[in-house]
């Protein structure tokens, strides 16, 4: 029998003992020698064996005192949504009043602006004001016809009475002679 199970590992053993002059399986035990003999030196430690399997768990130990409190985690994913909740019942009619909307103040905004409506005032009573804004100026429109002649006014007082004028070139002396049938008039 030999000391390794493999056949061919066994056959590779002999031949390394052949080759070292080592014999690779023991021989058979001798008979025991006389007791009594000077015990030896204590032999080199051996290999560290495989680990055994983890024992049963202790008892727990006394409580020790409470460590210091840990930074907060992050906050975790939300979770899903729970189921509808079952319908509350219907409260009480509250009082009736009927909103009145009174025109407050209408004022006229610049040219090219927006209109705007401001609400204000508690329920029911509410104030609307509101902000037009003005038209832009359009084109001037043709010439209208012309109206009727108007009445002629009163006469005015007469004016003052103006300078004498200057006098003018002495005239052409004439004298009127009488024909038998017409007038001459002679200018020499």
């Amino acid at each position: 029998m030999f000391c390794d199970d493999g056949y061919k590992k066994a056959i590779q053993k002999i031949e390394n003992a052949k080759r070292f002059n080592q014999c690779c399986c023991p021989g058979p035990t001798g008979p025991t020698g006389p007791s009594g003999g000077p015990t030896g030196a204590t032999g080199p430690m051996g290999p560290t064996g495989p680990t055994g399997a983890t024992g049963p768990t202790g008892p727990a130990g006394s409580a020790g005192t409470l460590g210091a409190t840990g930074p907060t985690g992050a906050t975790g994913a939300t979770g899903a949504t729970g189921p509808t909740g079952a319908t509350g019942p219907t409260g009480a009619t509250g009082a009736t009043s009927t909103p009145t909307l009174t025109i407050g103040t209408v004022s006229t905004g610049a040219p090219g602006t927006n209109a705007s409506a401001t609400i204000s005032g508690t329920s029911p009573n509410f104030i609307l004001d509101l902000t037009i804004p003005q038209g832009i100026t359009g084109p001037t429109g043709a010439t209208g016809v012309t109206g009727p002649t108007g009445a002629t006014g009163v006469t005015g007082p007469t004016g003052a009475t103006g300078a004498t004028g200057v006098t003018g070139p002495t005239g052409v002396t004439e004298r009127l002679f009488k024909s038998s049938n017409s007038i001459i008039i002679d200018s020499s």
